[in-house]
């Protein structure tokens, strides 16, 4: 939105419009930041942990044993969430054994790829802001896709016992 200014053909921001703009902008670098620590992290901690034999998830640098083996929805519902198993098989994917990463959770190596592709995507974003402000829709539909992935998985794993 323009308003006129002594030369009437050149445009001048509002001040709430530029006010807006800077908020937005604002906001995509705190999600894209956030985005890429968070990634950096889960694959961070996926090499930094280690599957033991009994199943769970450890590090041979913390002062207990292992991480607790039951998600909230098991401790409190007795049922399979549709990430259980994701943990465990980030991990076993950083160690190499794909095998075991798959049967942990069948969709957990996507899952994987996909935060690993967070952290060129998450960059590009950022030096992109520089200059503009592109809107995307494709992210969202990967993430739909994502869960939906999740579910089909987990309802799978529930119905057909696999």
């Amino acid at each position: 939105m323009t308003s006129p200014s002594a030369d009437a053909d050149v445009p001048v921001w509002v001040a709430d419009d530029d006010c807006d703009r800077q908020r937005l902008l604002r906001q995509l670098r705190e999600r894209h930041w956030t985005m890429l620590v968070i990634s950096i992290l889960i694959i961070a901690a996926s090499f930094a942990f280690e599957l033991r034999s009994t199943g769970h998830v450890a590090a041979s640098w913390l002062p207990f044993s292992a991480f607790p083996p039951m998600c909230g929805s098991r401790a409190f519902f007795g049922v399979d969430c549709p990430g259980c198993g994701l943990t465990r098989s980030f991990v076993a994917l950083a160690s190499g054994d794909f095998a075991e990463s798959f049967r942990l959770h069948r969709v957990g190596w996507l899952l994987a790829a996909a935060v690993m592709l967070q952290i060129p995507y998450r960059i590009f974003a950022l030096c992109e802001l520089r200059t503009r402000v592109s809107q995307r829709t494709w992210p969202t539909w990967f993430g739909y896709t994502l869960i939906a992935a999740l579910i089909i998985n987990w309802l799978a794993k529930m119905t057909l016992a696999i």
